[in-house]
C-alpha cells in the first residue's frame, strides 16, 4: 500500500460514514499552492464525545492502523487533536478537532469539494489557508509556514476573496504576519 491508497483509504472512510471533514496543512499547501513533500495527511474533523463515528472509526482503521480511542476521546473533550498511524506505511494521518470558536466554525463552513485522486474530498478554502499558516507561524515561528502562505498566494492571486482574508488577519491579529507574506 502507498501513502496515496492511505490518503484515498481515509477520505473514502469520512465520506462513507458522513464525518463532517477538510483536508488542511502540507496536502491542502500543495493543491493550492506550491507543492512541497509531506509525510503526514492533516484533517479537521467534526466529532462528539460518545458518537457512533467513534467507534466506526475504530472498527475501520484497527486492523491496519494504530489507533487509540482514548486518544480519540480526549481529543474531543479537550478540543485538540489525536492522530493514526498506518502500519505498513508509518504514515501519520493527523486528526484535527473542530473549535466550536468563530473563525474555526466559518473557515469550516467555507471548504469545497475538488476532484482529487478519483475521489471529491473538502478542502478548506485557500484563503483560509493561508490564514492558518500565518497562525502557524504566528505560534511556531517556522518559515515553511510563511513559505506555504506565499506559494498559496502566488499561485491563487486571481482566485482570493481579499475582503474575507484581510477581515480575518485583522481579527485573529495577523496582520504582520500577512505583510510577510504578501
Amino acid at each position: 500500500m502507498t501513502e496515496e491508497d492511505v490518503v484515498i483509504d481515509i477520505i473514502s472512510f469520512l465520506d462513507k460514514y458522513s464525518i463532517p471533514y477538510a483536508l488542511t496543512g502540507g496536502f491542502a499547501v500543495s493543491f493550492y499552492g506550491k507543492p512541497r513533500s509531506t509525510h503526514d495527511l492533516d484533517i479537521i474533523v467534526q466529532l462528539i464525545a460518545g458518537n457512533r463515528n467513534i467507534k466506526e472509526l475504530m472498527t475501520a482503521f484497527i486492523k491496519d492502523y494504530y489507533v487509540s480511542e482514548e486518544g480519540i476521546t480526549d481529543a474531543i473533550i479537550h478540543d485538540t487533536m489525536f492522530n493514526i498511524i498506518h502500519q505498513e506505511t508509518g504514515f501519520k494521518i493527523d486528526f484535527w478537532i473542530l473549535k466550536n470558536e468563530e473563525y474555526a466554525q466559518e473557515s469550516f463552513s467555507r471548504r469545497k469539494r475538488f476532484e482529487i485522486l478519483g475521489l471529491t474530498p473538502w478542502i478548506l478554502s485557500p484563503e483560509d489557508m493561508i490564514i492558518n499558516k500565518l497562525q502557524w507561524y504566528k505560534a511556531a515561528e517556522s518559515d515553511k509556514h510563511l513559505k506555504d502562505a506565499r506559494g498559496i498566494i502566488e499561485i491563487q492571486k486571481d482566485n482570493i476573496d481579499q475582503k474575507y482574508l484581510h477581515k480575518w488577519t485583522n481579527k485573529l491579529g495577523l496582520n504582520s504576519e500577512l505583510k510577510q507574506v504578501v
